[in-house]
């Protein structure tokens, strides 16, 4: 098979063909053994080659059986026969988990391991070196997304909205609304601003002025003494609205007019009275109350949540949201920040270092018991095949060592009474 078409195999299945390839080349081996051994006994004659060839193949064949029996012991009973110390992977699969837990725990989860093995290890730069691939760092921001995404999917936001609502309320409330005003108002009467507001009231009061000029007129009549001539009334009618206007256009044409600095400086005046007005402090902060827990309030604030909550579900899931695309840079350039700042890292490396220290001091024994309990929730059986899918190509070889070897000593043996006998 090609590597291509091997890589497509799943691993387990790997392991298996493995398994199946080396124990069918030991089995082989052993009943070739056996096969010369009956040829050397049985059918061919006695001479010193042939009985060299025997001494091997007995040897051999007894090294053989007597790895074949350890390596199956290992696993499962041979032949199904009740031999005692046998399948002892499934009999003593929960002693094997402590005892492995216990290992972990007493040469690897101690402070002297881990604080060498940090000692020589930057976590910092690689993880900033890691950060900063841009693959990487998508594959976090896509991980950070789908929290985010399930955390508003698995809720109501009654929460996050509380937190969110309970944040501004208290920004609201510590800002007194007479002071915004009065703020608003100092912004507003400074400079050419205030300029433009005198302008506009001008333009406001021309305008009111020009629409009310009957009404202005009615009223100077019904004022105006019964015996006094109506071309009077008239006069009076004119003059007024003549220097209303002339004064408005004055008012209009020159920057530097008495009225505009006058004006100014009520403007000036009325900040201040709002900033320390006792009473509109007060009346403000009802204002603000009321404000808040109106019921139409409330419905925009959670009409405005539910669709802030969709916009911000939709854009975590899309890949190329600005909001995607910026949460990748961003991670991104922090891998890039870690790489660059060297004081950023060695305080990001000694604030890791204390934790994990932290961790294996506090909880080594929960941690390790992690291994034993999650061994002991596994099948015995199944547990000595997953073991021996991993070990069992190696063990099979050591039948064919076995086999081998144990022939070289038969022969060895047969060689010395040879020469010794």
């Amino acid at each position: 098979m090609s590597d291509g078409v091997e890589t497509t195999v799943p691993p387990e299945q790997r392991q298996a063909r493995r398994l199946r390839r080396s124990r069918a080349f030991a089995t082989a081996l052993l009943v070739a053994m056996a096969a010369l051994y009956a040829a050397t006994t049985w059918y061919l004659s006695p001479t010193p080659w042939t009985s060299a060839l025997r001494a091997f193949a007995e040897a051999a064949l007894v090294g053989g059986l007597a790895d074949w029996f350890a390596v199956t012991a290992l696993f499962r009973r041979p032949l199904g026969l009740p031999i005692p110390h046998t399948a002892i992977v499934p009999a003593r699969k929960n002693e094997i988990g402590r005892a492995l837990a216990r290992f972990i725990r007493d040469h690897f989860l101690v402070r002297e391991a881990v604080a060498r093995r940090l000692a020589h290890t930057s976590l910092a730069a690689r993880l900033g070196a890691w950060l900063e691939d841009g693959a990487n760092a998508a594959k976090v921001g896509a991980d950070v997304a789908a929290a985010l995404a399930w955390s508003l999917r698995t809720s109501d936001g009654g929460e996050l909205r509380a937190a969110l609502g309970g944040g501004l309320k208290a920004a609201f409330d510590a800002v007194p609304v007479n002071r915004a005003v009065a703020t608003l108002l100092e912004v507003l009467a400074t400079g050419d601003r205030a300029d433009l507001i005198i302008d506009q009231l001008v333009a406001f009061g021309r305008s009111e002025l020009a629409n009310n000029r009957v009404l202005i007129r009615v009223r100077i009549h019904e004022q105006s003494p019964w015996w006094l001539p109506k071309f009077v009334d008239q006069e009076i009618f004119d003059k007024l609205v003549t220097a209303l206007e002339d004064l408005l256009d004055a008012i209009a044409r020159d920057p530097k007019h008495p009225a505009r600095a006058e004006i100014k400086e009520r403007l000036k005046t009325l900040h201040v009275a709002l900033a320390s007005d006792p009473n509109l402090v007060e009346k403000s902060r009802a204002l603000q109350q009321d404000l808040v827990a109106h019921p139409a309030v409330r419905g925009y604030a959670l009409e405005l949540w539910q669709r802030f909550a969709a916009e911000l579900t939709g854009a975590l899931a899309d890949d190329a949201s600005a909001l995607r695309v910026g949460l990748g840079r961003e991670i991104a350039g922090f891998g890039a920040r870690l790489r660059a700042d060297e004081a950023l890292a060695r305080e990001l490396d000694r604030w890791l270092e204390r934790l994990l220290l932290y961790v294996v001091e506090r909880y080594r024994d929960p941690l390790s018991e992690v291994v034993s309990e999650t061994i002991e929730s596994w099948d015995p059986n199944e547990t000595a095949r997953r073991i021996e899918l991993n070990i069992g190509t190696d063990l099979q070889y050591i039948r064919v060592n076995g086999t081998l070897v144990g022939g070289l000593v038969g022969l060895a043996l047969y060689a010395g009474g040879l020469a010794f006998g």
